[in-house]
């Protein structure tokens, strides 16, 4: 029998695979010359305090953030000071704290469209985007006390997509042209579900406190100089013009219960994250899975793409995220973060083809949609306690696929 010569690993033979030098780190000389460095190499990442208030209940605040270079997020520090006393919150609180929350950009374009504080709340923990990805309750600083009322959260204003190339870093370098970051606080005091409290309240007022700075990368160098010479270094955040959209819509369709034809509306872009919030029709609105349709049907463009039942939806959700506390019980808030939120369901599919967020993307899975897509749930029936459905959307508009790709 004739053995032919081997021709690399895994082939017959005896002979050795013939050596590539050209693959070699130790080859004569680069193969290329050396392209620009990225932006997030040449750039750093800083922050800069935009405004400290001290807030009173219900009443709007406007914050225009200083200019700099390149707007990454805006953060939210908020506390609550009082003594001795012992009170209920709210299922959805410390987040109720804020009413609503909104960025324009300078043009007076929505950024973010107004949401509650609980929504924004959901963002930052389910949303794998910069600065969330994270449970707000796992912040080393929250603090929730019933003995005292007093109160410490930190809350996330998603604005960039992607922090590894600083895709939908905003530019905010001129002066004349600000954004505008409104807050408007909850009743506070008030006893109801979208207040801090549900039944006892602060006997004695607090003293509200909110810092809100933002993160933002820096103008880069042109270029940097070494032995070797000097390199371009990339001047702009990669596709630049890059905006990430957070839009909500409430519907009502599907209140006392039956099996109506729902369509979602904030569609136009690509999108990455749709979040849903099942709500009661009484008792404060609190969150509710016992009358979510089970199973749940998804239509896209009348292609039914899942028949969900409650429990394998959440079992995929936890696994994603990571989760490992169980699912919030009863109406007050949890006490431990990594726990799933009742009657919050979000479409971790959408996130990319792997089966945890540490791994997501690169938009592997996003949905591009335009304004004829129909985003629709049918053939679902619904609990007769339901009261409406909260949906909050994340809509990515790049400026080219090659970005959002990349």
């Amino acid at each position: 029998m004739t053995v032919p010569s081997s021709t690399g690993i895994g082939a017959p033979g005896t002979a050795p695979a013939p050596a590539s030098l050209s693959r070699s780190p130790m080859s004569a000389s680069p193969s290329g010359a050396a392209t620009a460095i990225p932006f997030t190499r040449g750039s750093t990442l800083a922050t800069m305090q935009d405004a400290t208030l001290t807030v009173v209940p219900s009443t709007t605040y406007q914050i225009q953030l200083q200019t700099n270079a390149f707007l990454e997020n805006i953060v939210l520090d908020v506390a609550a000071t009082t003594s001795g006393n012992a009170c209920t919150f709210s299922m959805d609180s410390p987040w109720t704290f804020f009413s609503s929350i909104q960025l324009l950009d300078p043009a007076g374009q929505a950024i973010i469209t107004p949401i509650t504080g609980y929504q924004l709340y959901l963002l930052n923990k389910y949303l794998p985007d910069t600065d969330c990805a994270f449970d707000p309750i796992r912040d080393p600083n929250y603090l929730l006390a019933t003995a005292t009322g007093i109160l410490n959260f930190r809350l996330s204003v998603p604005v960039e997509h992607r922090r590894r190339d600083a895709l939908g870093a905003l530019n905010n370098s001129a002066a004349n042209q600000r954004y505008l970051l409104t807050l408007t606080t909850s009743a506070l005091n008030t006893i109801g579900q979208g207040n801090l409290f549900l039944t006892n309240a602060l006997t004695t007022a607090a003293v509200y406190t909110v810092n809100a700075y933002q993160q933002y990368w820096t103008s880069p160098p042109a270029t940097i100089t070494t032995s070797a010479g000097a390199t371009q270094v990339q001047g702009t955040p990669s596709g630049l013009g890059t905006v990430g959209f957070v839009r909500y819509e409430r519907h009502n369709e599907m209140n006392g219960g039956g099996a109506p034809q729902i369509q979602l509306n904030n569609v136009g872009d690509y999108i990455s994250d749709i979040f849903f919030v099942n709500r009661l029709a009484a008792t404060y609105n609190l969150r509710d899975q016992a009358s979510w349709p089970n199973p749940w049907a998804w239509w896209v463009n009348d292609f039914q793409v899942f028949a969900l039942t409650v429990n394998d939806w959440q079992r995929w959700m936890a696994r994603f995220y990571n989760f490992w506390s169980g699912i919030q019980v009863g109406i007050l808030p949890p006490t431990l973060g990594g726990m799933l939120d009742i009657g919050v369901f979000t479409l971790p599919w959408l996130h990319g083809l792997f089966d945890n967020q540490e791994n997501f993307g690169p938009a592997n899975q996003y949905l591009p949609t335009d304004a004829t897509t129909k985003l629709q749930i049918r053939g679902s029936t619904w609990g007769s306690t339901v009261g409406f459905v909260e949906v909050i959307t994340r809509l990515i508009r790049p400026v080219s696929g090659a970005a959002l790709f990349a």
